[in-house]
């Protein structure tokens, strides 16, 4: 079993929904036998198996929540799960997922499948534009969530 997952979620050609995507790419240096990196790309339903086999899973994903572009949210599941439905994460929202993250989160809890730590970072989003980069803002943002990961990583890697 793999001890960590972490996955970036995002549309990587839909300029600041491609964080959570871009951020797993550069974390692609830190996997190993024990620590998964994924491009989810648009999990929406998929995400359900995308997430078994593990203890800790980290999940990075681009976020409305009204906040400044470029701040960074960090929320605990299944604890922030009823903020996080507030999100603009649903199939209803903005988001360009088929499946919303947040329902998503919200089944594998009621079916009882979600790993023992499960960690989502969302980044406050300035632009969904087809072709586009991401915002500076958003792009400055990718190293304090991978630096912010780097530190969930060996704090779980010691628990």
């Amino acid at each position: 079993m793999v001890k960590m997952k972490i996955i970036g979620l995002g549309n990587p050609f839909m300029g600041d929904d491609a964080v959570g995507v871009l951020v797993a790419r550069q974390l692609h240096t830190y996997a190993s036998a024990h620590i998964s990196v994924l491009e989810g790309g648009l999990s929406g339903l998929s995400l359900l198996h995308d997430m078994e086999g593990t203890d800790t899973l980290i999940l990075i994903d681009a976020v409305h929540s009204h906040s400044k572009v470029g701040t960074i949210l960090r929320f605990t599941i299944p604890q922030d799960l009823e903020e996080i439905g507030k999100l603009a994460w649903g199939t209803s929202a903005s988001s360009t997922h088929a499946f919303g993250l947040a329902e998503a989160l919200t089944l594998a809890h009621t079916l009882e499948a979600l790993p023992t730590h499960v960690v989502l970072f969302g980044i406050e989003l300035g632009h969904i534009q087809k072709g586009h980069v991401l915002s500076p803002a958003v792009s400055k943002a990718m190293t304090g969530v991978v630096n912010q990961i780097r530190l969930e990583e060996l704090s779980f890697s010691h628990a």
